[in-house]
């Protein structure tokens, strides 16, 4: 059965004729067209393409900004608890991992008690104060003792734990403050 695109022949209108004989061949409708989608889809489509790039992209600067705190927890879960140099390597290991986001020159020099109070801008208010009384200990002929280490070690792991951007102002206005 071939459909044609002349006009239709003429209906007869014989009477003997059924209705059967009056039918005409279904017209099917025009092939769908080869052009390419509309433009408009294009255009959402490489935006939402842009906006996953973009997204993925700024993940994966997240996951590498946040390397060295994972990489120094890790470090952090190495070390003996039971070992008398435990505080001075923790202390160490805090002040290591805040130079890779902070310059040098602000952080290295910073000891004792600015030191404590820096320290503390990163761990929740419960915590603060806490942790520059027990690396002061370290120093003290008693030490710590285990319960302290443990302490220090549940301290260093929120404080390596945290997201919160490293501040360099806490730094700088500690500076002056001393001067």
């Amino acid at each position: 059965m071939t459909t044609s695109n002349s006009p239709m022949p003429p209906i007869t209108t014989d009477v003997n004729a059924g209705p059967l004989a009056q039918l005409q061949d279904i017209k099917l409708p025009d092939p769908i067209s080869a052009m390419p989608i509309a433009p408009g889809y294009w255009i959402i489509a490489a935006l939402i393409i842009t906006l996953l790039a973009w997204f993925s992209f700024k993940l994966y600067k997240k996951y590498q900004h946040h390397a060295p705190r994972r990489m120094a927890l890790a470090m952090l879960n190495q070390y003996d608890i039971n070992d008398d140099d435990f505080a001075a390597n923790v202390n160490s290991l805090l002040k290591r991992t805040a130079m890779t986001y902070l310059p040098r020159q602000h952080l290295a020099k910073l000891n004792g008690q600015p030191w404590f109070a820096w320290l503390d801008t990163r761990l929740p208010s419960k915590h603060q104060q806490q942790m520059g009384e027990l690396l002061v200990k370290r120093h003290q002929a008693s030490g710590l003792s285990i319960q302290d280490k443990q302490q220090l070690l549940l301290l260093a792991r929120a404080w390596l734990s945290s997201t919160q951007a490293f501040s360099d102002h806490t730094l700088i206005t500690t500076k002056v403050q001393e001067a």
